[in-house]
């Protein structure tokens, strides 16, 4: 199961518990749960860009015949 489909399956199971007497929690971890999620969506495509970027290929590959 993916981080996504875990963090959907968690905020579902939540809601499903949510009464008006914890509405307020409940909400408050289902933003935190969103939050993380975003931020590991965000940092995942950061280190992605960064280690599959044209630039930085070319960079490598420069390099590497710069040394042959």
């Amino acid at each position: 199961m993916s981080e996504k489909d875990q963090s959907a399956w968690a905020i579902s199971e939540l809601k499903k518990l949510q009464t008006t007497d914890n509405q307020a929690v409940i909400a408050g971890i289902i933003k935190v749960i969103d939050d993380q999620q975003a931020e590991i969506d965000s940092l995942r495509g950061s280190m992605e860009g960064q280690l599959w970027s044209p630039n930085s290929w070319k960079k490598d590959q420069d390099e590497q015949h710069r040394q042959n």
